[in-house]
């Protein structure tokens, strides 16, 4: 009898959560938003300095607040180790590393939605694709 109740309390429990998202929010994909990739990457490195550069598009919408920031993450042996905002619409950053270890550098430019642009239901911060360059 303890199993038959177990065995329905569980079902009731997955037909109640299984029902509790709306399907059609995370599949709308109308979000009219969208930011272009950096531009010349490309990095250099000086001991355990990496220096990464890169240029912003200038056919960035209106819609998007100004300065631009960036996104570096970074991946050391394959392993993510950190992310690293840049601000101010720089086009440089240096990064200590260690230069027994390979790595990987995702730069993604992220901005911020005007008032005007947001829409209703969805965030106001955008990122690029990403653009990998490794060293």
């Amino acid at each position: 009898m303890k199993y038959i109740v177990k065995l329905f309390i569980v079902t009731l429990s997955i037909v109640i959560l299984t029902g509790c998202y709306d399907r059609d929010i995370i599949d709308r994909k109308d979000f009219n938003h969208s930011l272009p990739i950096v531009t010349n990457l490309s990095v250099s490195q000086q001991n355990n300095i990496a220096t990464i550069t890169w240029q912003i598009p200038s056919d960035i919408s209106d819609s998007f607040r100004r300065p631009i920031e960036v996104s570096i993450q970074v991946v050391e042996d394959d392993i993510y180790r950190q992310n690293i905002a840049v601000f101010d619409e720089a086009t440089s950053r240096e990064i200590e590393i260690d230069p027994a270890k390979e790595y990987k550098f995702i730069v993604k430019l992220l901005g911020f939605l005007t008032p005007d642009a947001k829409e209703d239901g969805f965030t106001d911060r955008v990122f690029s694709e990403g653009v990998i360059i490794e060293l």
